[in-house]
């Protein structure tokens, strides 16, 4: 059976929620979030290259582990995962939009006028929903532009897995530095961010973010190594290495920003500096006793099991929120959106995650009993 690490759950959770708290962080009223200390609980960026490593994780666990499922399979299951809850949210997020949408709301900012704009129209409902092909994402839910990425580094990701346990550790770190120089290189001589790219759902940064995907399946494959070489290290010792990395994790943004002013280079930096942060942390949950029980508890497990309904929907209710109450009420609308947030997403959770995760199961279940078989036999 494989190994569940709720402690990962859990971080996924908490980064679920920096991503929240990043958004607000955006909205005119509540953009001294943007500011130290409390940069630190705000640093959405860091939190999606988490996913992308906690997702490389916790796939490679499933393909290396004793049900080790076939491609077909797992791909059914990861369309299911991502695509079923991501489909609803574009759908809720369009329908929202079309009923409280009123106008530019001056008093949020840039960031909220963006996302909800005068002019989206079923053609950019349509883009949504054909997923995977570049399109513009930073509209309806602006979340949604990581599950792009996603789901196309899942349709190789058995391939990726095959890689990572097959060759030297020396050569998957080899070919993902490769890969992002690439896209570093090409972005470099078109003068553009990464950011602006991923949110156009282009196909370049795709290579990059594969590094993070490849860093968790590292993690996974030498998992047992990894936690038995840093348990012959004092606690102590552990506990300066966890503070280092969640420092890192959280002032990425403020520190490459000051030191770094070429703007392209600067989206690159952003995630070769948070990768060693986010390497340290995973590998620490796993490994620190203390860390991993206090990640352990409850609240933070279940944070974790609703923590990509949390993802999906917060920007629906918050935009919806603030859109409903328009320039009346203010600062008694971020305090509503905040307060429907969790209990939409754990709604979300129950009525649109678990059955999707049914479903692919349900799809696959002939595969499954195939194995089974199969195993009784051998």
């Amino acid at each position: 059976m494989t190994t569940r690490y709720h402690q990962l759950d859990s971080l996924r959770g908490i980064a679920a929620l920096t991503v929240v708290f990043n958004h607000y962080a955006q909205i005119t009223p509540t953009r001294w979030l943007q500011h130290v200390p409390w940069r630190v609980i705000a640093e959405g960026h860091s939190a999606v290259i988490l996913f992308f490593a906690l997702s490389g994780f916790a796939l490679a666990m499933q393909i290396t582990g004793d049900s080790k499922p076939g491609f077909a399979e797992f791909l059914v299951k990861r369309v299911c995962r991502i695509y079923i809850p991501y489909l609803v949210a574009v759908l809720a997020a369009y329908a929202t939009y079309c009923v409280l949408y009123q106008s530019n709301l001056s008093w949020t900012g840039e960031w909220a006028n963006q996302a909800w704009h005068a002019g989206i129209d079923r053609h950019d409902l349509l883009n949504h929903i054909y997923f995977l092909i570049p399109f513009s994402n930073c509209t309806l839910d602006p979340v949604l532009w990581s599950l792009v990425y996603e789901m196309r580094i899942s349709l190789i990701f058995p391939i990726l897995v095959v890689i990572v346990f097959a060759m030297p550790a020396w050569f998957s770190v080899a070919l993902s530095v490769c890969l992002s120089l690439a896209a570093f290189g090409y972005y470099h001589h078109l003068q553009r961010t990464l950011m602006d790219a991923s949110i156009q759902g282009e196909w370049m940064p795709t290579i990059h973010y594969i590094s993070m995907f490849m860093l968790g399946a590292l993690i996974a494959r030498y998992r047992e190594a990894i936690a038995s070489k840093l348990g012959s290290y004092s606690a102590r010792s552990l506990f300066g290495a966890l503070a280092i990395s969640l420092a890192l994790y959280g002032l990425v943004g403020s520190i490459t920003r000051h030191s770094i002013s070429n703007d392209v280079l600067r989206s690159f930096a952003d995630d070769w500096v948070v990768l060693p942060a986010v390497t340290g942390i995973l590998l620490l949950a796993i490994s620190l006793r203390p860390f991993a029980a206090f990640l352990t508890a409850r609240p933070l497990v279940f944070l974790g099991q609703i923590s990509f309904s949390l993802y999906l929907l917060h920007c629906i209710v918050l935009l919806g929120v603030l859109h409903y109450f328009g320039d009346t009420y203010q600062d008694m609308s971020l305090i509503i959106a905040a307060v429907l947030i969790l209990p939409v997403s754990i709604a979300g959770y129950y009525a649109i995650e678990k059955p999707s995760i049914r479903l692919g199961r349900y799809l696959t279940r002939g595969k499954q009993r195939g194995r089974a078989t199969l195993g009784a036999r051998s």
